[in-house]
């Protein structure tokens, strides 16, 4: 009974991982496509055309940044999934790292107010699957 919850809190774990490899994709996608998503700008209270007319760089910037955190977020998740999947000595880094996702992503939105709950809701999401996962995979 033990090994049996130990392995769906592992599975839980790699499917962790892929889906927040699935949302560093989508990320990067309407990163590149929209760069905005329509929290951002009612965050900002603003539209997309408004900040391109302050400063015509200013909004290939925010797609480059936004590329460039998704690409950071794919590289984590597939050394997670790699952890998770028990190969090697790296399960307790991938571990860690997937511990401090969440919380280092809301922290970032904390600190400057933009806590919109739909913006917001992958994190709330697979911290509570990370949760889970842990519990269940840990060994009595």
């Amino acid at each position: 009974m033990v090994r049996r919850r130990a392995l769906v809190g592992q599975l839980l774990l790699v499917a962790t991982g892929v889906g927040v490899f699935i949302g560093g994709v989508v990320i990067s996608t309407v990163g590149l496509a929209f760069v905005f998503v329509p929290t951002d700008l009612e965050f900002m209270h603003t539209d997309a055309a408004t900040l391109e007319a302050a400063n015509a760089h200013l909004v290939p910037f925010v797609a480059h940044d936004r590329a460039a955190s998704a690409a950071r977020s794919w590289r984590r998740r597939l050394r997670s999934c790699y952890s998770d999947c028990g190969v090697g000595d790296r399960v307790r880094h991938g571990v860690v790292d997937a511990a401090r996702c969440g919380p280092h992503r809301f922290g970032k939105c904390a600190v400057i107010h933009y806590t919109a709950f739909v913006h917001l809701l992958p994190v709330y999401f697979g911290s509570a699957m990370l949760a889970v996962a842990l519990i269940l995979a840990r060994r009595i």
